[in-house]
């Protein structure tokens, strides 16, 4: 049950955080294309990237890992929303918007996780070597 409210605590945080993401983008760029989604996923690929790092290295206290993994970051990169977007896109006749929408997300969305991975690294071996 406690690890229910933690998932909760965590995916309420990551969908206003996503929410926010979003707006921020559709505040500088037209709605004609997923940039909100894509900017979400793009971020929450590198988070779940550097935070994975730095839970290989750290014991997390108990629930930080499903309120983190599971909650925040699971509500925050909507991947769900990107496939629908997608194939809305498709629909409309706009293939090509809807194709470079998921080849997007998933060959950058793949390239940042490993980018956010080597800065969890580096930052802790950067804190621990100045500790």
């Amino acid at each position: 049950m406690r690890s229910l409210l933690f998932i909760a605590a965590g995916g309420a945080i990551g969908a206003l955080m996503r929410h926010g993401v979003s707006a921020l983008v559709y505040r500088f760029v037209a709605p004609s294309f997923p940039w909100g989604t894509l900017a979400a996923n793009l971020a929450g690929c590198f988070m779940i990237g550097a935070l994975w790092a730095v839970s290989e290295r750290v014991s997390f206290p108990p629930g930080l890992g499903v309120f983190l993994f599971t909650g925040m970051i699971g509500a925050f990169t909507t991947f769900s929303t990107y496939a629908l977007e997608s194939l809305q896109l498709m629909n409309r006749g706009n293939v090509t918007a809807g194709l470079a929408n998921i080849a997007g997300s998933t060959l950058a969305g793949l390239f940042l996780v490993a980018v956010g991975m080597h800065a969890g690294r580096w930052i802790l071996e950067t804190l621990t070597a100045t500790a």
